[in-house]
C-alpha cells in the first residue's frame, strides 16, 4: 500500500463505516461509487479491497487512540480517568460501528498483524498505564496490567458489538450500567441492597 494523500484519506474516511458495513463481499467499485474517488486512483494506492479495509480500520484505531489518550490524561483519580476512558471508547464505537462489528473479526485474519500491533501500541497503552498507576498507588487491585487492559477493553468491545447489532446502542446508558461494575466488581457486599436494573426493558436477544 502506498500512503494516500490527506485529501484522499479523508474522503475514504468519510464513507468508511458505510463501506466496512458491507462486509467481506464488498468491492472496490462500491467504495469508488460511495466516495466519488475514481477506481483507478484507489488501485494506484491500494492493491485491493483487503488493503483498503486494513487502511480504514487502522485509521479508526489511530483516531480512537487520540480520544482514549485525551481521556486518560484528564485530571482526577485513576478510577475517574478509567471511567472517562471507558465512556470515550463506548462513544467512539457508537459513532463508528465498524470499530466493534468489523475490527474484532478483522483481527483474526492473517493480514491483520500490523493493525493488532497498532491497537496494542496506541489504543491500549494509555489504559495499561492507568492500571499500572492505580496499582502503584494502591487504588486498584494487583492484577497483570496487560490482562486487565485486555479484559476490560474486550468486554467493552463485545458489549458494543451486541448493542450495535441489536440497534439499541446508547453509550451513556451502557456506561452508567457497566463502568461501575468494571471498576468495582460484580459481587455485591453483604450489606448492599439490590437496585432494580435500569435496562430490564431493553431487548435481551
Amino acid at each position: 500500500m502506498k500512503q494516500p494523500p490527506p485529501e484522499l484519506a479523508e474522503r475514504l474516511w468519510e464513507v468508511s463505516d458505510r463501506f466496512l458495513a458491507l462486509g467481506s463481499d464488498v468491492k472496490v467499485d462500491e467504495l469508488a461509487e460511495m466516495s466519488g474517488v475514481p477506481r483507478a486512483t484507489i488501485y494506484y494506492y491500494f492493491s485491493g479491497k483487503d488493503d483498503v479495509m486494513a487502511f480504514l480500520l487502522t485509521q479508526k484505531v489511530q483516531r480512537a487512540s487520540v480520544v482514549v489518550a485525551q481521556a486518560a490524561a484528564r485530571s482526577g483519580t485513576v478510577a475517574e480517568r478509567l471511567s472517562d476512558v471507558f465512556r470515550a471508547m463506548l462513544h467512539q464505537m457508537a459513532d463508528h460501528p465498524a470499530l466493534c462489528t468489523r475490527l474484532l473479526c478483522w483481527m483474526t485474519t492473517p493480514t491483520a498483524e500490523q493493525l493488532v500491533l497498532e491497537a496494542q501500541g496506541s489504543l491500549m497503552a494509555p489504559v495499561r498505564a492507568l492500571f499500572d498507576a492505580g496499582q502503584a498507588s494502591g487504588e486498584l487491585a494487583a492484577i497483570d496490567p496487560i490482562d486487565a487492559t485486555t479484559a476490560v477493553m474486550g468486554a467493552l468491545s463485545m458489549v458494543a458489538m451486541r448493542h450495535t447489532v441489536n440497534g439499541d446502542f446508547d453509550p451513556d446508558e451502557i456506561a452508567a450500567d457497566l463502568i461501575p461494575r468494571l471498576l468495582d466488581g460484580l459481587r455485591l457486599s453483604p450489606s448492599a441492597s439490590v437496585a432494580p436494573h435500569r435496562a430490564k426493558s431493553r431487548d435481551r436477544r
